[in-house]
């Protein structure tokens, strides 16, 4: 709210704020009453037949709404990112969390996620009408005949969760890889120190061709929750994934689907030898990739999802 009449902010904004936090204490629930009014209003003023939230910290928008038909796009598990983040705090309290976001799924007509873990979970404790939406891109084309520039790719952002995950791979299994280099992409190379086999190549402007260069991709994932969109990227080039158990985490399948999960780093770096070097082997899992792709991430999946949803509703 605006600050410019003080005491109206005080009073309409601030004073509600703070004693929703004192006696609401729900970590997950980012909305304020000021702001749920608002909403409130908005939905009151217009006819909607449809209302998306996105994420649950958002969710309780919706209290004492009646009228349309709400889904809630979870994007994230946040109790398990909480637990990720914050478990070391004196005050952390996972069952409370947990017993919160699935209070606040309760309350939607329907709830999407992206993940099969995170389907499971939120069909099993709230008994809602919980969708699984296909995380899909377009199925991109290699030139087989093209030389490789990348041996293997690394393509990630600078949260907390990649950083952990390349300082593992950087302090124990690049030892083992002899003089493969390794070539990153993204604002994760601001995050990591200079090695003489790592080449940071920052931000690009073309994505598209570096995939179109390079023979593989590794996803060293250690914590984190939902989907790993670089590896679905990654896949969507028929390019094996050397991954961990975690790099998996929300594909429909485990195997079989151009993913090589390895957790030791002797396993990480035997597999992505072999890659490079046992043609039979890396052809046998770029056929995988491509197929388990676009049997489960191809976009007519998407736009069939959404036409299903939004003309039946």
């Amino acid at each position: 709210m605006s600050k410019s009449n003080l005491f109206k902010y005080l009073i309409n904004d601030k004073i509600p704020k703070e004693l929703n936090r004192a006696f609401n204490k729900n970590t997950l629930d980012l909305t304020t009453p000021y702001f749920r009014g608002l909403f409130k209003k908005e939905i009151q003023d217009n006819h909607y037949d449809i209302v998306m939230i996105s994420y649950s910290t958002w969710g309780n928008i919706i209290d004492d709404i009646q009228g349309p038909y709400f889904i809630l796009d979870t994007h994230d598990f946040m109790t398990l990112q909480y637990k990720i983040n914050y478990e070391d705090s004196i005050d952390f309290d996972i069952g409370k969390l947990f017993r919160n976001e699935m209070n606040v799924l309760k309350k939607y007509n329907e709830i999407w996620t992206y993940s099969i873990e995170e389907h499971y979970i939120f069909d099993q404790f709230t008994n809602s009408n919980v969708k699984l939406v296909p995380v899909s891109s377009a199925v991109n084309s290699n030139d087989l005949a093209a030389p490789i520039k990348y041996s293997v790719l690394y393509v990630a952002s600078d949260n907390q969760h990649n950083v952990n995950s390349i300082q593992w791979f950087i302090n124990r299994v690049l030892p083992l890889l002899g003089n493969v280099k390794i070539y990153i992409v993204g604002k994760i190379c601001s995050k990591i120190q200079d090695e003489a086999n790592i080449v940071k190549l920052g931000l690009v402007n073309d994505l598209d061709a570096i995939y179109k260069q390079s023979k593989i991709t590794i996803c060293p994932m250690l914590t984190g929750t939902g989907v790993k969109i670089k590896v679905l990227e990654s896949l969507s080039y028929g390019l094996p994934v050397v991954t961990t158990r975690r790099g998996v985490d929300g594909l429909v399948n485990k195997s079989q689907n151009g993913c090589l999960i390895a957790n030791e780093e002797k396993e990480f770096a035997r597999y992505i030898l072999k890659l490079l070097s046992d043609q039979t082997f890396y052809t046998q899992h770029q056929i995988e990739a491509r197929s388990y792709f676009e049997k489960h991430h191809h976009p007519k999946l998407e736009t069939q999802f959404l036409d299903k949803i939004f003309m039946e509703v």
